[in-house]
């Protein structure tokens, strides 16, 4: 699996992750966050080897719809 994405915040992770499932990829999110303090760490995307230039697509087109709310 690759890592396509990295994000702090859970909303935009699951966001993603809907979408990639979506076009049919295979998604796992990897929470790296600490379970103290809720701050820290991050969120990390994960897409298996085939599909990881289309993610890095859908990705980007998704953050691009969700920055113009």
């Amino acid at each position: 699996m690759k890592l396509v994405h990295t994000t702090q915040d859970r909303i935009t992770a699951n966001i993603i992750k809907a979408e990639l499932e979506n076009n049919n990829i295979e998604t796992v999110i990897m929470d790296k966050k600490d379970s103290a303090i809720n701050s820290f760490g991050f969120l990390e995307i994960y897409v298996t080897d085939p599909e990881f230039e289309l993610a890095k697509k859908v990705v980007h087109e998704t953050l691009e719809e969700h920055a113009e709310e």
